[in-house]
């Protein structure tokens, strides 16, 4: 027994070596995932925020638009009041113009009748002082 060897470590047989290959293969792609996922995660973050900001950003325009609403109410109210005076004033005007029109077409039918009236009268007198005239001949 003089020649015994020391028993070689034994060959990894094709298929260990191919297994091997895909677990380094995988370990590889496990890294470039956890890589991919902690990019995912900071992305989702960053989602989160904007979706944060957005809700209120949501809620400042809902509340600005309620109070654009309110003052928006105050002042047509504000203008409708303001028409209605002015609609007063206006009818209000046109009665004292009808009224001014009415009494002024009375005024003037009295003063066409004197006028006619003083007329007649002075027509009366020069014919009476005609005739009390002693004639000049």
């Amino acid at each position: 027994m003089g020649d015994e060897s020391t028993p070689e470590a034994p060959q990894p047989s094709e298929m260990a070596m191919l297994r091997a290959e895909m677990r380094a293969g995988f370990q590889s792609f496990e890294k470039r995932f956890d890589a991919v996922d902690m990019r995912l995660e900071g992305h989702d973050r960053r989602f989160d925020e904007v979706d944060k900001r957005l809700v209120t950003m949501d809620a400042r325009i809902t509340d600005e638009a309620a109070a654009t609403r309110r003052h928006f109410d105050v002042v047509a109210e504000g203008l409708r009041e303001s028409f209605n005076i002015v609609i007063d004033k206006t009818m209000a005007t046109g009665e004292k113009v009808d009224r001014l029109i009415a009494a002024n077409a009375i005024e003037h039918a009295a003063f066409i009748d004197g006028h006619t009236d003083h007329e007649v009268r002075i027509t009366r007198l020069e014919a009476a002082r005609g005739a009390s005239k002693p004639t000049t001949s």
